[in-house]
């Protein structure tokens, strides 16, 4: 019994006519009909009633027919290990900015160091695109802005910042230790882009409004060490992660606000059912951070 004759019994089993059979199987009907009887010569059993107005199966084929599927479907399983064996393990990651400048870059690392034979990929993307490339299996694992709510994602977040003001060091409320939102109205504002941070500028966007006013946007510029360079020169002020200071403090001035904002939150994401031991080496890493 070949792997073959299995295929082509279930090829004819789901169309329950030799013609349609031997056109999905791109042969000819004659060849398909030996092999089918062969097989039954082999098993001694008849698998089929054949008569003028058709083919059906006999119980012995029925249930022949759920082995069979098995079998191909382990010995295609097999194939898959094998191949798999000799291949390089690969692991995708999907990243926005603001996660690559505080958490992603020691996880990296310490992946890298455990696991040197892992060729790890990493692709910046928004959020959005993250969450649609997990789901269509683009990515292995995104950080992305939280909070997300998909069914088939999981998450863990791994930081959490408040927004600050960042004033040209110059600047006279710099005199103030909290800033209210409302005296920034009248002030030129510099922005990252909608299209790099959707969440984080429909975020300034509507603590604006909550202020009663519309910012008056003079710049938009990314990454934020180029928002915080525009800040530093005096063109303007922003709203930015509290982490910000730690990277780039020549030239500017944080301030909290005096108004509780919403956290700006870091989570890692990944597929429920698709986690490989690639991913889960991983994600024991970005546990620990």
């Amino acid at each position: 019994m070949e792997l073959r004759q299995l295929k082509y019994f279930v090829t004819v089993a789901e169309e329950l006519n030799f013609r349609r059979a031997a056109e999905r199987l791109f042969m000819e009907q004659p060849p398909l009909s030996r092999q089918i009887r062969q097989l039954e010569d082999e098993l001694s059993v008849e698998l089929f009633y054949r008569s003028r107005r058709g083919v059906t199966l006999t119980p012995a084929g029925q249930a022949f027919l759920d082995e069979a599927r098995l079998t191909l479907a382990q010995a295609e399983r097999a194939a898959k290990v094998a191949q798999q064996a000799v291949q390089p393990k690969k692991l995708t990651v999907g990243f926005s900015i603001c996660a690559f400048n505080r958490v992603l870059p020691e996880i990296i690392q310490s992946y890298r160091q455990q696991l040197p034979d892992v060729v790890v990929t990493l692709t910046e993307m928004s959020t959005e695109a993250q969450i649609q490339a997990l789901l269509n299996g683009t990515i292995d694992i995104g950080f992305v802005h939280a909070p997300i709510s998909h069914p088939a994602l999981l998450t863990v977040t791994l930081l959490s910042e408040p927004l600050v003001v960042a004033l040209p060091s110059n600047h006279p409320l710099t005199h103030q230790a909290q800033i209210d939102l409302r005296s920034l109205a009248n002030e030129p504002f510099i922005v990252c882009p909608e299209s790099v941070k959707p969440d984080l500028y429909g975020q300034f966007m509507r603590l604006c409004q909550e202020a009663g006013f519309s910012p008056q946007i003079v710049q938009e510029a990314s990454p934020p060490e180029v928002v915080l360079g525009f800040v530093a020169s005096g063109m303007g002020v922003s709203l930015v992660a509290s982490g910000a200071e730690a990277r780039h403090s020549a030239g500017v001035t944080y301030r909290a606000l005096s108004t509780p904002t919403p956290l700006l939150e870091i989570a890692a994401a990944w597929r429920k059912q698709q986690v490989s031991p690639v991913l889960e080496d991983f994600l024991a890493l970005v546990k620990q951070a």
